[in-house]
């Protein structure tokens, strides 16, 4: 207070007295401000050179620590001048500034500009060197004094002042002075180490070894740097540590992945993620030896199965077990990050669309695609059967199938052949349960949308209509006079939304079901008018009782189909029938009427006679059974035949088939009519991306559905190869 108050009197108590406009003007503290600031800038040039002089007998962490000694003595005094000159700095300091002489600073200003011009200018280059020395010995594995280091730092970043605005942080002289020659030296060492070490540990010690190094230098910024200094130097780092050695890491990552060594790999990711394209050779490695798993895993499979077909659920199994075994190592190894995740996927599709199996190299005849196998292990899955006993859980298979299906191109095959097995499941109620469907289709909305589901969630509604109209219809059969011979529940579906084949041949009801069937009409045309039914009897099915002989104490349960029934039920009336007088009784065509028999033959039902003529042939004759004997009570007899399954097979291709070129034309005049006129080579592209998502098609059939279109007058060809919208 006393020196404070001292320099107060000194700069208001003398003047010099100058006239004005306003009169006599004291202005004495105009002038003794001055001659007291160049006096202050004085003593501390004289002291800074005292320090700087004692400076030189230092070298090392001595120097260092006599740095910060003396900085924070600096410092503290520099507070002290700044508070005792505080009237400088309010009046006369600030009035200089004003009058636009900005060499004039306030006092603490003008401490550090004198440290830094009269002490800093001339040590930094020992300072620095000892600093970086105790730097690399704590590289080294030395313990050090980091409190010092950060000291020094704070020291450099108070000295980048900006004389012109002294609020504006700067960091010119940390960045000059400390961070060049710092980042100099990190990369010269690392430079050295990480060729030594990788010529003499190999590269998977290196990964950990690197990986050590980054993590001490992240430490590095937290414990001494300033955060300016940390992109800079992640970016140096990772420069020499990682980039400037990519390709020997990346050459290693091959057999790190044949070892299964997921720790080493997810090392690597971790490293090579942090330069650009660092994981690039790694997806291309990456896809290719999923891909070559894959397809090795298929070939086993289909060596195992020799000449014989495939089973569904050993083939879905097989490319399920390749695509959890790499799923799990891109999300534990590389963390699910899109680049390897689109490796992943582009493998996949390659070995689950073509591989051995689908499109077998040396095979001839027609084979099963993966769509069309995932749809028979769907509706195994799905379909009421001894042998779902062994799928405990088939949500998980189902969800086991939808893994596969996400990579399958043509999943417009999938939907049909898929459309048709849960039309029988759901005729024939066969399903496993109704939970079950209704989950298998949400999961394929999910991943198709609904415009994918739109028929398959219609049969589910058609189904319920017609189980809601079976307590009607109940009710109308008790109140009329026939007397039932069984249960009668027929399903009324909408045409066109079942992929169901229609009955083209000819069949006559059996006796016992007509009156049941024309009081069916009636009910039905009673509530509905002007609506036609289509009896599809190629799916009607029933149940017999069969007692065989007088003897038989248990009757037999006989599943049969409703050509089959038409053929038994005679055999109430008489034992033996010809051939022809079964053809009058059922009016069916020779290839239904001998496909329906053989089965009845084949279980013993029947008996033919002759024996060793072709069944159906003209001239035969059928006798029942009567010493018929099985060890089950129920029998199934509507089995469909090897021909049937064929025809269904050939009629889903040919479906898929007018399908796509009707979706692709429309998708034709979408586009067309939205953009008018379009080239060649954009409205193809335009039409492959549209279509990916139900299937890939070939360029020739677009072509072919243009032709189509242009034939029809929805499009037409003018000049620079375009197209052009017509309707």
């Amino acid at each position: 207070m006393y020196i404070h108050t001292a320099i107060y009197n000194f700069c208001v108590s003398h003047g010099t007295v100058q006239p004005s406009k306003h009169g006599l003007v004291t202005r004495g503290a105009q002038l003794l401000g001055a001659e007291i600031y160049a006096s202050l800038s004085n003593y501390l040039k004289n002291h800074l050179t005292e320090i700087k002089n004692e400076s030189t007998s230092y070298t090392d962490e001595n120097l260092v620590n006599f740095y910060i000694k003396s900085w924070d003595r600096f410092i503290i005094g520099a507070k002290f001048l700044n508070n005792i000159f505080a009237y400088l700095n309010r009046y006369w300091i600030k009035r200089e500034r004003e009058e636009g002489r900005k060499h004039i600073q306030d006092i603490n200003t003008l401490c550090l500009i004198h440290w830094k011009t009269d002490l800093f200018d001339q040590t930094h280059e020992n300072l620095m060197a000892a600093v970086l020395k105790i730097i690399k010995k704590q590289r080294d594995g030395e313990a050090i004094t980091t409190a010092s280091i950060r000291k020094v730092v704070q020291s450099f970043v108070a000295l980048g002042l900006d004389e012109t605005n002294i609020r504006k942080t700067n960091l010119s002289v940390y960045v000059q002075f400390f961070e060049d020659p710092f980042i100099k030296d990190t990369r010269q060492y690392y430079a050295n180490e990480s060729r030594e070490f990788l010529a003499t540990k190999g590269v998977v010690e290196y990964l950990k070894k690197a990986t050590i190094r980054l993590k001490e230098e992240g430490n590095r910024v937290d414990m001494y740097l300033h955060p300016s200094s940390e992109r800079t130097l992640n970016s140096v780092c990772e420069r020499v540590l990682i980039a400037e050695h990519s390709a020997e890491i990346q050459n290693e990552f091959l057999p790190l992945l044949e070892s299964d060594r997921e720790s080493d790999i997810n090392l690597m990711y971790t490293l090579l993620e942090r330069i650009p394209d660092g994981l690039g050779p790694l997806q291309t490695t990456l896809r290719n030896y999923i891909k070559t798993q894959g397809l090795a895993a298929v070939d086993n499979l289909a060596t195992q199965t020799g000449a014989n077909p495939v089973e569904p659920q050993a083939y879905v199994d097989t490319l399920l077990q390749i695509n959890i075994k790499y799923s799990s190592l891109v999300q534990a190894a590389f963390n699910n990050h899109s680049d390897m995740v689109k490796g992943l996927d582009d493998a996949c599709k390659e070995f689950i669309n073509t591989n051995s199996i689908t499109k077998p190299p040396n095979r001839s005849g027609r084979v099963l695609s993966t769509p069309e196998l995932l749809s028979k292990y769907s509706d195994s899955l799905l379909k009421k059967s001894s042998k779902n006993v062994e799928v405990t859980n088939i949500d998980a298979a189902l969800s086991g199938v939808m893994s596969i299906f996400q990579y399958v191109d043509e999943k417009d095959v999938f939907e049909k052949a898929y459309s048709r097995t849960l039309a029988r499941r759901l005729v024939n109620n066969v399903s496993v349960s109704q939970d079950a469907e209704t989950n298998m289709v949400s999961k394929l909305k999910e991943i198709c949308g609904s415009e994918f589901t739109n028929k398959l969630q219609r049969m589910f509604q058609d189904m319920l209509v017609s189980e809601e109209m079976q307590g009607p219809f109940k009710e109308f059969l008790d109140n009329s006079e026939i007397k039932q011979v069984g249960e009668f529940t027929p399903f009324v579906l909408a045409e066109g939304f079942w992929p169901l084949p229609t009955f083209n041949s000819t069949f006559k009801l059996p006796e016992e079901l007509v009156p049941v069937f024309n009081k069916f009409l009636a009910f039905y045309n009673n509530k509905h008018n002007g609506r036609k039914l289509n009896w599809l009897w190629n799916f009607s099915k029933g149940e017999l009782r069969g007692n065989f002989s007088k003897t038989s104490k248990t009757p037999y349960s006989l599943t049969v189909s409703i050509f089959q029934m038409a053929l038994l039920l005679p055999y109430n009336d008489q034992l033996e029938y010809t051939i022809e007088q079964l053809r009058d009784i059922t009016n069916l065509d020779n290839t239904i009427l001998s496909n329906s028999m053989s089965v009845l033959l084949k279980a013993r039902i029947l008996i033919q006679s002759p024996a060793d003529a072709a069944c159906g042939a003209d001239g035969t004759s059928y006798k029942l059974n009567t010493d018929f004997k099985s060890k089950k009570l129920r029998i199934n007899l509507n089995v469909p035949m090897k021909s049937e399954q064929k025809k269904e097979i050939d009629d889903t291709h040919k479906a898929v088939e007018d399908d796509r070129k009707m979706f692709l034309q429309a998708v034709i005049v979408r586009i067309m009519k939205a953009r008018k006129q379009l080239k060649h080579v954009q409205l193809v592209q335009e039409i492959m991306e549209q279509s990916r998502k139900r299937f890939n098609p070939k360029v020739s059939l677009i072509k072919k559905c243009i032709d189509d279109l242009i034939d029809r007058e929805y499009l037409k060809r003018i000049e620079d190869n375009q197209y052009q919208y017509l309707a």
